[in-house]
């Protein structure tokens, strides 16, 4: 069995070779205490994409196994002072959140992170946070694994 923090860092690894031209990719506990939830006049490193452990929900069988679920969530932010359309669309070559959050999806679906846990699987994505430079959105994923008890 893995723990979060195992899986967490396996995916945080895969996305790191698997998406070229991020200027952060780590947990985002990381982000979280380094720069808190308010930018508070900071310029953010970006693009970036930062991953956290959400939530797991366990099964019980009856033969001395259990199964759990676990979700993890990829939340991709993209700065650009051009505005809230160059953030989310982009501009030039210059990656905008939409981009970033479909390499996101394309790098983690179907993969194991070199795990043996069974293939991420995107279930949702939605927008998180935006400003006038400014446009974040989170991507949840889903694998699952199984211990014994």
């Amino acid at each position: 069995m893995y723990t979060a923090g195992q899986i967490e860092d396996a995916v945080i690894e895969r996305l790191k070779s698997q998406i070229p031209g991020l200027r952060e990719c780590a947990s985002l506990a990381r982000f979280l205490a380094a720069k808190g939830v308010d930018r508070d006049g900071e310029r953010l490193l970006s693009p970036a994409v930062y991953v956290v452990y959400s939530r797991g929900k366990y099964s019980h069988a009856w033969n001395g196994v259990q199964d759990r679920e676990m979700f993890f969530n990829v939340v991709a932010m993209v700065e650009n002072l051009r505005g809230d359309v160059a953030a989310r669309h982009g501009e030039g070559s210059e990656t905008g959140a939409y981009e970033l959050i479909e390499a996101v999806r394309a790098a983690l679906s179907g993969e194991q992170c070199g795990l043996d846990v069974d293939p991420l699987a995107p279930v949702s994505e939605e927008a998180i946070r935006g400003d006038a430079t400014m446009a974040m959105y989170g991507i949840t994923f889903r694998t699952s694994c199984r211990f014994a008890i």
